[in-house]
């Protein structure tokens, strides 16, 4: 007789996590792949940069807000879009606003409201765009181009937000639910951007003024939407196999932002020919 236990129980072993990691990820040096990191308390190359841009951006658009709210632009809509600018352009945005942005605010121009008293805002409005030598072409049609691109990005933010909380699947994908969603409010801001400055210029009735703001912008609109898709596109399927990292992160708001510049890189040249049409006033 044995009195040896004849079943031996073995605790079975724990399965493993094969939940697919895409974040937090390090770059090797000069490859330009992602890898994942090793250390979670450190921040690896790629989240450095990325925070340095984003709080780059909040820096900027701050410094540029503190500066309107004293040197008013005579375009009131500009007012908006040169801190939303600054978010995603940052140091880039900063010398803009500096070099020429702010050359328009009403402090700089000598076109101060209280020392007009018979000029209301639209008056200077107009006095500014029909005096096309204040800015070369090039800055007229840059200033255009980041007052699309403002309304664009205030939708791209709040849709990216709004699906954080309520995912919105078409097909099946997440991916495109949030980009046609970031789209519908692209051209509904953007639409109500291009308004405003048309009604700062011309008193127009409503409708009409809503659909010259759609004829106005939307090839506009429409291009800078692509030109960020594509550069999303890019990195979710041509260097993350098809993941983006979190929305709480610094990657994916510094993804954001270079999206943003293949935005106002695709728009330029519409906004360019749209201007030269004669559809689109320089800014």
């Amino acid at each position: 007789m044995s009195f040896l236990p004849t079943h031996i129980h073995r605790p079975e072993p724990k399965q493993q996590n094969n939940k697919r990691y895409t974040f937090p990820l390090s770059i090797q040096p000069f490859t330009g792949n992602f890898v994942k990191q090793k250390n979670k308390n450190t921040m690896t190359t790629l989240q450095i940069i990325s925070a340095f841009f984003v709080i780059s951006g909040f820096v900027c658009a701050g410094i540029i807000a503190l500066h309107i709210r004293k040197h008013p632009q005579p375009m009131r809509i500009m007012e908006a879009v040169w801190p939303l600018t600054g978010l995603w352009a940052s140091w880039l945005a900063l010398w803009a606003y500096y070099a020429f942005g702010k050359a328009s605010a009403r402090s700089d121009s000598s076109m101060n409201m209280n020392d007009m008293p018979g000029m209301d805002r639209s008056e200077m409005n107009r006095n500014h765009i029909n005096n096309k030598t204040i800015r070369p072409h090039w800055q007229q049609t840059t200033l255009s181009t980041l007052h699309c691109g403002a309304g664009c990005s205030l939708a791209d933010i709040t849709g990216e937000w709004f699906t954080f909380f309520i995912p919105l699947y078409i097909g099946g994908s997440l991916l495109a639910g949030q980009w046609v969603l970031d789209y519908i409010l692209a051209l509904i801001i953007g639409i109500f951007f291009q308004y405003a400055a048309i009604q700062s210029m011309e008193h127009l009735p409503i409708l009409q003024g809503i659909r010259k703001a759609f004829k106005v912008d939307f090839l506009s609109l429409t291009a800078w939407q692509t030109g960020m898709y594509g550069c999303m596109a890019l990195f979710i399927f041509g260097f993350n196999s098809g993941f983006l990292p979190p929305k709480t992160s610094w990657e994916f708001w510094f993804i954001m932002q270079l999206a943003m510049c293949a935005g106002f890189l695709t728009s330029y040249p519409v906004n360019k020919l749209l201007i030269k049409a004669g559809i689109k006033h320089g800014m």
